[in-house]
């Protein structure tokens, strides 16, 4: 019975959060927590008991499309043929899903609580440190450009995923496919134009966290 309960549990939990992301990236971030749980197709009560206010509720999301992300990433690492494929094949996937568009809509106080939990620090540094290792295999072996690091690929792409309005005449599915093609054109060797300054990577940037 108890085990019945935990599965019960985790699947309102699932359920909300996957209610959420959709309505939050599709609204705005105001959407009424009543919504949510109609959405969810769980109680008002039932919601509150998992997350008692907002922050939590985008707390808890954050880390969970985080680890989405690296779940994402480890099934590309081990199953692609490289790394540059993996590295690829991660990307496009993320644009895809819209995986990371929560952030491009969360307001600048609640972006700060997210900054700030040790818990989003933790599940996006495990993220990171893959994309890296992606990085610098696909460097070594020559498929990737050398003067590209870490933050400079997060950065591609959390700001590709930050579309700013959809064109009349235009499929968006489309334009991201363009986009993220001539994004990752962009970390070829061969045909760059050599970047300013040097790129920044995990032991050189001071993640915010509150401590």
């Amino acid at each position: 019975m108890t085990g019945q309960l935990r599965a019960d549990a985790k699947r309102n939990r699932d359920q909300i959060l996957a209610a959420a992301r959709e309505l939050l990236v599709n609204q705005g971030v105001g959407v009424p927590m009543e919504e949510i749980a109609r959405h969810a197709g769980v109680g008002v009560g039932t919601l509150y008991r998992r997350f008692p206010d907002r922050v939590a509720l985008l707390r808890a999301l954050s880390v969970h499309t985080v680890e989405h992300m690296t779940d994402l990433a480890r099934t590309a690492l081990h199953t692609e043929p490289d790394a540059w494929n993996a590295l690829s094949r991660f990307v496009r996937e993320c644009v895809a899903l819209r995986l990371g568009a929560l952030r491009s809509i969360v307001d600048p106080q609640l972006h700060t609580a997210l900054q700030h939990s040790e818990e989003v620090h933790s599940a996006r540094m495990d993220l990171l440190g893959i994309v890296e290792q992606m990085i610098a295999t696909a460097q070594r072996d020559g498929s990737m450009r050398t003067d590209v690091g870490v933050v400079d690929v997060a950065m591609l792409v959390s700001l590709h995923l930050k579309r700013p309005f959809d064109l009349p005449g235009t499929q968006p599915e489309e334009m991201d496919a363009r986009l993220t093609q001539l994004m990752l054109d962009g970390l070829r060797p061969g045909s760059a134009t050599p970047l300013p300054g040097k790129p920044a990577n995990l032991s050189d940037v001071q993640w915010r966290t509150g401590r």
